[in-house]
């Protein structure tokens, strides 16, 4: 499995949604309880920017995983790398750089 390797700009904004199974009860109450193993995965909002042949390169490994292959990735302020797929992304070239953003998410090993 390949790495995403480039260096993310700060201030990416990542989104967390467990999956939670709830069953409600007549009288306001409610049972909560995990839906699966995985339960807790997470979305990064991604952006890079730098000169167009590093960004063409970066934009080739999206074209190359195309949402379907998974690749490691360790976010900012993780400790460990963890598996992601990238449905989405978009490019603006600009005159002396090329700018990407995209979305990464998390998926079970």
């Amino acid at each position: 499995m390949e790495s995403f390797n480039w260096k993310i700009r700060p201030g990416m904004r990542a989104e967390r949604e467990p999956r939670v199974q709830t069953i409600r009860f007549g009288d306001g109450y409610e049972q909560r309880r995990a839906d699966g193993l995985n339960v807790l995965q997470s979305r990064y909002a991604i952006m890079l920017s730098g000169p167009h042949a590093t960004m063409q390169a970066v934009e080739n490994f999206l074209i190359r995983h195309s949402g379907v292959r998974a690749f490691l990735w360790q976010p900012p302020g993780q400790p460990d790398p963890a598996v992601f797929v990238c449905r989405r992304w978009s490019a603006v070239r600009l005159a002396r750089r090329t700018e990407i953003t995209g979305e990464f998410e998390q998926v079970p090993a």
